[in-house]
């Protein structure tokens, strides 16, 4: 007897192959901004997260090492620069001149930020840079980190907000309108 091998064809026709990308394209137009949005809120998180640490770092180590600790803007790691951007180095700065001597010990280094932010500083006194003292107080430095997203909206820059005795609190959207506000009212804005 001989058997009769029975072959089926199995496969996509053109029509249903044209449905199915139309519904993964619809998804993916769907689920995009959210990704998006998830991926800008993650990035700013994390921008903040190490400012935060940066600063309680720079207060911490002037309480415990009894010496004068300068926060300040690096491009090189080496001494301080202009652009807080660009990353940061935490340094005991032995004369208080808020300058990276060859005989001071640099302590920390922080890197630069992602590529679509920004991040200033604006203080009393117009420094580029944050000192703290032996009790962890401020040189009457009371002022703002702001971290911001380059984007249309405001809604997903953050800010740290620095007293005069050192503590370090995070903004908040205190009317509910979707933007962190600084300690003025303002929204947050670079």
């Amino acid at each position: 007897m001989k058997k009769f091998i029975r072959f089926t064809k199995s496969g996509f026709s053109l029509l249903e192959l044209l449905v199915t990308i139309a519904m993964v394209a619809a998804l993916f137009s769907i689920a995009m901004p959210s990704y998006d949005d998830f991926i800008k809120r993650y990035k700013i998180k994390a921008e903040v997260n190490k400012w935060l640490l940066a600063l309680n770092f720079a207060r911490q180590t002037a309480i415990t090492s009894g010496n004068i600790i300068t926060l300040c803007p690096s491009s090189n790691k080496l001494s301080c620069g202009a652009s807080w951007r660009e990353g940061a180095i935490v340094f005991v700065d032995l004369n208080k001149n808020h300058i990276k001597d060859p005989n001071e010990i640099l302590l920390h280094t922080f890197d630069s930020s992602f590529a679509n932010q920004q991040v200033s500083w604006r203080a009393f006194q117009n420094r580029n840079y944050l000192q703290f003292q032996q009790n962890g107080f401020t040189w009457a430095q009371n002022g703002t980190f702001r971290i911001c997203v380059a984007a249309s909206t405001l809604q997903y820059n953050r800010a740290l907000i620095v007293t005069r005795s050192g503590r370090i609190r995070l903004s908040t959207d205190v009317n509910g309108d979707g933007f962190h506000q600084d300690s003025k009212g303002a929204k947050i804005s670079c």
